[in-house]
């Protein structure tokens, strides 16, 4: 009988160890999880924002289409589109750790209207001649997109 009572605790504690390892093995997958989701979402946004960019730059590349202004301490892009009845002006700038889009048909620029394109901490644009240079800072990482532009757009 003692036999016996042996052998329940021995498989009662295989049991629980394997229980207990389960569980730690479940924790360090969710860790695991977690960490890959976030740089998934982190990668998303900073792919989105330079694509955007990037893009917005390429369809404007024609002279007096890019220019690079300071407004309130922010660096602003401004893209020209003039067609033969309408000026519109869009603003590409962030604030409140999003990128953000205002389009405008005069020349009154207002930071914080607009639309949010995605979450970014912060922008520099820095023009050098045909060149354009913007730091983009997501989560404490910086990614630069050096544009040459092909027309003296800027």
């Amino acid at each position: 009988m003692r036999r016996h009572v042996m052998q329940d605790i021995l498989i009662f504690i295989i049991f629980s160890v394997f229980a207990v390892l389960s569980l730690v093995l479940v924790v360090v997958g969710i860790s695991f999880y977690t960490d890959i989701s976030d740089k998934v979402e982190s990668n998303a946004k900073i792919r989105s924002s330079v694509s955007y960019l990037e893009n917005k730059l390429r369809s404007n590349d024609y002279e007096g289409g890019v220019d690079v202004v300071n407004i309130d301490g922010k660096d602003v892009i401004i893209l020209s589109n003039n067609n033969n009845e309408t000026s519109m002006k869009t603003a590409i700038y962030v604030a409140d750790g999003k990128l953000q889009e205002y389009l405008t048909k005069d020349n009154e620029l207002k930071l914080g209207m607009g639309d949010t394109i995605t979450s970014l901490d912060a922008m520099k644009v820095v023009k050098t001649g045909n060149n354009i240079k913007i730091t983009l800072d997501l989560n404490g990482e910086n990614y630069v997109i050096d544009k040459t532009m092909n027309s003296k757009s800027i």
